[in-house]
């Protein structure tokens, strides 16, 4: 493989404003029109069924189809598969945004730009 194709994705989730990387791999899901975008919950279990809390309350269940990040576009909301549940029969997903391509990943430094230590207190 290329190194291209080994490229991590930016990703921000909603709810925290974190940014993190993300291999291209990373499972994903549509956003289901009645989920919450305030403190929902997602899960997938066995790679197919999901479950969440839907607005108004009720609890749904249905089928899902998760694709890989690297199918998303920039700037696209999408349920992003928590890392470190590769091999859990059940996958937490958050809902996040797509960084724009190009921008700095938060392990990368930005061409550039130099931190400037505070200002000493008189």
């Amino acid at each position: 493989m290329n190194r291209a194709g080994m490229t991590p994705i930016a990703v921000r989730d909603l709810a925290s404003g974190e940014r993190s990387s993300r291999p291209r791999d990373t499972p994903t899901a549509d956003v289901p029109a009645d989920f919450p975008r305030a403190g929902g919950v997602f899960s997938v279990s066995d790679g197919c069924r999901a479950s969440y809390g839907a607005v108004g309350g009720k609890h749904v269940t249905r089928n899902v189809r998760p694709q890989p990040l690297s199918w998303r576009i920039e700037g696209e909301q999408c349920l992003v598969a928590r890392s470190g549940g590769a091999a859990r029969r059940l996958r937490q997903y958050r809902l996040c945004i797509l960084e724009r391509a190009g921008t700095p990943l938060p392990e990368e430094a930005v061409p550039g730009f130099q931190t400037i230590p505070p200002y000493a207190s008189p």
